[in-house]
């Protein structure tokens, strides 16, 4: 088993995670603009996949054919890519952005529930339940003006979005439990891949590919995602997930939204809501609870045969 990395490491991942994809869901809602969402997804996964091939090849990975270990990463592709990043686009189309940040950060809620479950050094604690609750709080208090039901697709909206996070959140506890040997730039391969193919079949069925237009900046947009939202981001995320907290890690859904306003502030002047400085507040203190809980980081050292075992 390689060497734990240092906290210094750890928490440097944390917060360019947490950069990265506190700009994607402008970058997403950028995309829909010239291209049908499930398009602008596929198109996006199909990017990525190409680039994790280039990076494998520069480092001459070494493939090995593994039946068991192939069908646990097509598991990963449907659970974090092809499914809940199609919900992800649909309901972009009928939620407000900070409707949609709210309701995607219940996912907490479910990698608390589940690594309870099925992690043993992750139980959950009174304090770290304290956490989740004092950061969910803080995203709520700051999106307030954004929660209105409004209309049925509002509501349709948000139960592909909770979908969306509870299929993020059982992938993420099973990559933690049975995934500890995948190299975690492979990881992403396979289930790029099928995600990408996915969402492409998807929308050859059902979206109507006339609409398509390659205009420069949601065209730049796609690229943006692929490279950064999810080669860049994903690598880096699969990689702490080993050495992580699920449930800590999961908690980057309540920080990256009031990042996003914050650079919407800064680079487009836009409006920044009343109590987003309180619930910014509120969001990191609930962070700090949690992780000064105990066995915030923990390692799975899990041989292949266990992962064998299990499928």
């Amino acid at each position: 088993m390689t060497k734990s990395p240092s906290r210094l490491t750890l928490i440097s991942g944390y917060i360019l995670i947490c950069l990265i994809w506190s700009t994607t869901w402008l970058g997403i809602k950028i995309s829909t603009f010239s291209f049908p969402p499930f398009f602008s997804a596929g198109l996006r996964f199909m990017i990525a996949t190409a680039l994790l091939l280039i990076i494998l090849k520069v480092r001459k990975f070494k493939y090995t054919f593994n039946i068991h270990e192939l069908i646990f990463l097509v598991l990963v592709g449907l659970g974090s890519f092809s499914v809940p990043y199609g919900l992800v686009y649909w309901a972009e189309q009928r939620l407000a952005s900070g409707l949609t940040a709210v309701t995607f950060a219940v996912m907490p809620f479910f990698a608390a529930i589940l690594s309870s479950l099925f992690l043993r050094a992750e139980r959950l604690t009174f304090q770290k339940t304290l956490g989740i609750l004092v950061g969910f709080a803080g995203l709520v208090y700051i999106f307030w003006g954004d929660i209105k039901l409004g209309s049925i697709d509002t509501v349709e909206g948000m139960a592909g979005v909770v979908c969306s996070s509870f299929l993020n959140a059982a992938v993420a506890v099973s990559v933690k439990k049975y995934g500890e040997n995948i190299d975690p730039v492979y990881i992403n391969l396979v289930p790029m891949l099928f995600g990408g193919i996915t969402l492409l079949l998807s929308s050859l069925f059902f979206e109507n590919w006339s609409t398509v237009r390659f205009a420069l900046i949601p065209t730049l947009s796609i690229l943006y995602l692929a490279i950064f939202g999810s080669v860049t981001a994903f690598i880096i995320y699969f990689y702490l997930l080993k050495h992580m907290n699920v449930v800590l890690l999961s908690m980057t859904s309540f920080i990256t939204p009031v990042l996003a306003l914050f650079f919407g502030y800064v680079t487009l002047n836009e409006n920044l809501p009343r109590g987003t400085l309180l619930g910014a507040a509120l969001i990191l203190s609930g962070v700090l609870v949690f992780s000064t809980g105990k066995q915030e980081l923990s390692t799975y050292p899990l041989s292949r045969k266990d992962v064998h075992k299990t499928l």
